[in-house]
């Protein structure tokens, strides 16, 4: 089967891109877009590329899909009007979140009137420690039902920390914020959301003041989920995945005199361990995996060159209740 041909877009945190690309059979990476740095030259020419510094140059005869790993309006990028100028050209596009529900909304519509495929890729969920933590969520919840959610991001990891959230809910709608149950310090927020029927305790570390947002990243996405038979941890997107059933209280262990085989579990099960890699090996080993995990994912619909409306409408729902919560962040 042909290769998809990939034109990336930016070269900072597209470098992640790039490498999942290498990662994948199934794409072909064939050119670069950026201003012209000496950066994007040495990598254009590392792996053989063609380097673009002028988007009117670039054709759909020479590529299937753009990665654009650029800014978004959002955070004051051009990312958004590098996507709709691919997209007008007949390029299917895959956008590095975040981006603003109006310009995604507008994104979406431009893909289908062209024939071509978009969708805005959140990254954390596609992490292994995530992936992993999401199966064993899949597994417990055949068996029994969520208690609840707990769960602590840092402000410029909101959105994919959402995303993670309402994976786990399964849907973002119906959702609650209970006002009445908001705490705020001048470092973190924490609120409590009813998300699909199920009670999410979130701490967001950080305000909306700009210097904040620049030194708030202490973490990324931590979340904990509680069961009947216990509760699943994933410490960091960048740690570990431990699955700690509910205690066998010591004091029924040793008046009974001798262990109770239903109970007498193992007291910490590691699913998924990240600890010992430094960051360095995790940003050249494991998170370009799973930029290749989302391509994977994504290849037939971008083969066919077709939009999926309820993923575009699922993706509209995080950015409502992104903004519902980040209006509720204070802005001291």
């Amino acid at each position: 089967m042909k290769k998809i041909r990939v034109l990336l877009c930016g070269t900072v945190f597209g470098q992640i891109y790039l490498r999942g690309v290498l990662k994948n059979e199934a794409y072909e990476i064939k050119g670069i877009l950026s201003k012209g740095s000496e950066k994007s030259k040495e990598i254009a020419n590392t792996y053989g590329l063609k380097l673009h510094t002028d988007i009117d140059e670039i054709k759909s005869e020479d590529y299937d899909l753009a990665l654009v790993v650029v800014r978004s309006g959002i955070i004051g990028g051009k990312g958004n009007t590098i996507a709709l100028s691919l997209i007008n050209k007949g390029i299917s596009v895959i956008q590095e979140q975040p981006v603003h529900a109006d310009e995604a909304a507008q994104l979406f519509k431009a893909a289908v009137k062209n024939n071509v495929y978009y969708s805005v890729n959140t990254f954390y969920p596609s992490l292994k420690t995530s992936r992993v933590f999401h199966k064993k969520i899949n597994e417990l919840k055949e068996k029994e039902e969520i208690k609840s959610i707990d769960g602590s991001c840092s402000i410029p990891v909101l959105l994919p920390f959402i995303d993670q959230v309402c994976r786990i809910a399964r849907g973002v709608h119906p959702y609650v914020i209970d006002d009445n149950k908001i705490l705020q310090t001048s470092r973190k927020t924490v609120m409590v959301i009813k998300i699909c029927g199920i009670e999410c305790t979130l701490s967001i570390n950080g305000t909306l003041k700009k210097a904040d947002i620049e030194d708030s990243a202490y973490l990324l996405n931590s979340m904990n989920v509680m069961f009947k038979s216990g509760n699943l941890m994933l410490t960091e997107v960048n740690g570990q995945v431990v699955f700690i059933p509910r205690p066998y209280i010591v004091e029924e262990y040793l008046k009974q005199g001798k262990a109770d085989e239903k109970q007498d579990k193992i007291a910490t099960e590691l699913l998924c361990d990240y600890s010992g890699k430094r960051f360095t090996e995790l940003y050249a080993n494991e998170w370009p995996e799973a930029v290749c995990n989302y391509l994977s994912e994504k290849e037939e619909k971008i083969r066919a060159k077709k939009c999926d409306i309820s993923e575009m409408q699922y993706y509209m729902g995080l950015c409502e209740l992104w903004k519902d919560i980040s209006d509720r962040i204070g802005r001291k």
